[in-house]
């Protein structure tokens, strides 16, 4: 996947935005919002970017899965919140789609933000692109970037009010089931691992003056100010203004009448002598006229003040050297001592600005400067796209977009009706997978549930009532793979909803085959090599993975097998534990982090169990013990926002106590009975 970075002053790929700083250290987690969405997109190149995969998944086939397991495991939390009409899609469980399922009417979650964390830096973007193919690499686009860290002068408050803004958003998703939910659970307990990290990354106190530019956030929705009254409140400094210029993809429908987004506009700018308002927009000639066909509703003009010859509503055309499609949203207003840029995810709409009866979930950042600041003022004129008059002579006639619209769910994509509730995989103690379906109330008639691709239905109506339709209903999963969702139908209906599926917790998920009762030689080979476990893999003498090793991917055999010599095989097993206990000492940043240290496939209790496997009583024991007691010398780094060392030390004695079970002592000789009781007692030191 290519990585460059754009060089031109005001252009940027927004991709670029989830590669980390150098020092941004361990990927911790993100959370995203988006209105339209592609899970393809955000698992492989923005989590691919984020995480430093260096596999390709056309290329490396299984070694990709095995380089995205083990650093998904390794997250607290990675989500994704999407428009119920959008929440779809096969993907890996490793990370949660949750539907936001705004009421009818009551607008649709068209925010676009997405926060990153690492141990040593949180980064906000926040623009006006889809998390989709169209959004991050076709478009013109617009975004900004604020990252957090120690000596940051990013404003706090634009963060904490932005993790608010994603609680309450959240809460569309499961409005009934609420703080139960595990995914908004593990959302929500991301957001306060950034709050906690983030206290001392940035600047508290925002500037009295002008002296420096400032940013603040504007957040739209339900029981949230409108675009125009927060202006107002945040940045009175800008009110009234001389120019306001709009640059919209979207408007409202051209039988509204007056216009009213262009009518509050108004109400910003100066009430007497010159004002103008323009409107920026795409643009094409009429063949065979001199006219153009502007992309905006003629009902733009008619909102002038009345009576006033000097407030006039122009129309410039937007520049589109390399013809991409517009979706940026911006607006910039002018005054004799400030200027004001907003970018966001608002479109010139009455439900995009938060003044119609439906309310979109709206995210942008607005930035202020003085006009005295030359250099602010040039970088928010690089960030708004070139524009030119119109010819002498064209008449301009008026065409918007009818064909789509992001204000509105686009027609065919049937949202989940409410009655179901979550739909969560998980797995017990035995190993026994199930899928748990939350119902709040009786779904309509005849639905029927299929499992992605299926043919044939998992569960009916007729099933469910069978069992006395339970609120929560509990299947066996036999599959060996996890559905990621269920096509949904019932009687009547105009198409198929999505259920999304989610796990119960990371433990739910088996680790890939590839990775599955690794034999000691290849555990031997993984924890001695100071390459991370993808590149063991793909390494030309490491073990193989692919068609052509056998029944195991992983099969040590195809190399000179000295398994059986003990010398030998025990001095492997003591450079190997001396590999585990560095990367044990490695900065923990998350529980599952730490639960694939002791417990993943290439942990401590898998090596463990390998060696429980595939050694006799005695060798067991000893090497048992060995293992034991490079845990107990274990010496943990602690790193900004990772767990604590008495932490982790606790978590260590737990599993040592846990391997000890595994050692028949009646059955040794007296010495190794000694040698590994001592073993044991280092932990109490």
């Amino acid at each position: 996947m290519s990585k460059q970075k754009s060089t031109k002053p005001g252009y940027g790929k927004i991709l670029d935005a989830w590669i980390p700083p150098e020092d941004a250290g361990q990927p911790v987690g993100c959370v995203v919002t988006s209105f339209t969405f592609s899970p393809v997109l955000f698992e492989e190149e923005c989590l691919g970017r984020f995480l430093q995969l260096e596999t390709d998944p056309k290329d490396d086939g299984a070694l990709y899965l095995v380089e995205r397991e083990e650093k998904m495991r390794q997250l607290m939390c990675a989500a994704a919140l999407v428009d119920q009409h959008h929440a779809r899609g096969v993907r890996s469980l490793r990370w949660d789609l949750l539907p936001a399922r705004l009421v009818r009417g009551q607008g649709i979650l068209h925010a676009k933000i997405s926060l990153l964390l690492w141990s040593n830096r949180a980064r906000l973007i926040i623009g006006s692109a889809n998390l989709t193919e169209d959004g991050y690499r076709r478009n013109h686009e617009v975004f900004g970037v604020l990252d957090y860290f120690a000596d940051s002068d990013a404003p706090l408050a634009v963060l904490r009010e932005t993790i608010q803004f994603l609680r309450d958003a959240v809460g569309y998703a499961t409005p009934a089931i609420g703080a139960a939910s595990p995914t908004v659970g593990r959302w929500n307990g991301f957001l306060d691992r950034v709050s906690e990290l983030s206290r001392q990354w940035g600047r508290d106190e925002l500037p009295r003056n002008l002296s420096k530019p400032r940013v603040f956030t504007l957040l739209t929705g339900p029981n949230r100010p409108d675009v125009f009254a927060a202006i107002r409140e945040q940045c009175p400094a800008a009110i009234p203004s001389e120019l306001a210029c709009v640059a919209s993809p979207f408007f409202d429908p051209p039988e509204q009448v007056p216009n009213r987004p262009a009518s509050e506009l108004w109400t910003l700018l100066k009430q007497r002598g010159e004002a103008i308002v323009e409107f920026d927009v795409t643009a094409e000639e009429v063949s065979g006229e001199n006219a153009f066909f502007l992309k905006a509703p003629e009902s733009l003009k008619w909102a002038n003040p009345a009576n006033r010859a000097s407030a006039e509503t122009v129309f410039k055309r937007l520049r589109q050297e390399d013809n991409r499609p517009l979706h940026l949203k911006s607006l910039w207003l002018q005054n004799d001592r400030v200027v004001l840029l907003l970018i966001g995810s608002s479109n010139f709409t009455s439900a995009g600005l938060g003044i119609g009866r439906a309310q979109n979930l709206e995210a942008n950042l607005v930035y202020v400067a003085s006009r005295q600041d030359g250099d602010a003022v040039g970088a928010f004129e690089q960030a708004w796209l070139p524009v030119e008059e119109f010819p002498i002579g064209f008449v301009q006639k008026f065409k918007p977009r009818l064909d789509e619209s992001e204000d509105v769910p686009a027609p065919g994509l049937v949202p989940l009706p409410s009655e179901f509730g979550e739909a969560t995989f998980g797995c017990d103690e035995q190993q026994e997978r199930s899928i748990e379906f939350t119902f709040l109330g009786a779904p309509p008639e005849g639905w029927a549930l299929f499992a992605e691709d299926g043919q044939e239905a998992f569960v009916t109506e007729t099933a469910w009532q069978s069992q006395g339709s339970p609120s929560l209903l509990r299947l066996c999963w036999s599959s060996p793979r996890a559905p990621s969702g269920f096509a949904v139908t019932w009687s009547g209906a105009t198409g198929w909803a999505w259920w999304p599926v989610n796990v119960q917790s990371a433990a739910a998920l088996p680790p890939p085959p590839e990775l599955k009762d690794l034999p000691l030689e290849s555990l031997i080979e993984i924890l001695t090599s100071a390459k991370p476990l993808s590149g063991v893999l793909k390494s030309p003498r490491g073990p193989k993975v692919g068609p052509t090793s056998g029944n195991n991917p992983l099969d040590p055999h195809k190399r000179v097998d000295t398994s059986k010599f003990l010398l030998q095989r025990t001095r492997r097993v003591s450079d190997a534990l001396y590999g585990l206990r560095q990367r044990l000492e490695k900065p923990v940043v998350s529980q599952q982090a730490l639960d694939w240290r002791l417990r993943g496939p290439v942990g401590v209790m898998a090596l463990a169990e390998a060696i429980e496997r595939e050694t006799q009583q005695g060798e067991r024991a000893f090497l048992l013990a060995e293992l034991c007691l490079e845990l107990a010398r274990v010496k943990p780094q602690v790193g900004s926002g990772s767990f604590s060392a008495s932490r982790l030390r606790a978590a260590l004695r737990e599993i040592a106590a846990e391997i000890r079970t595994k050692i028949q002592a009646d059955a040794l000789s007296p010495q190794l009975q000694a040698y590994v009781k001592a073993a044991f007692e280092e932990f109490a030191k």
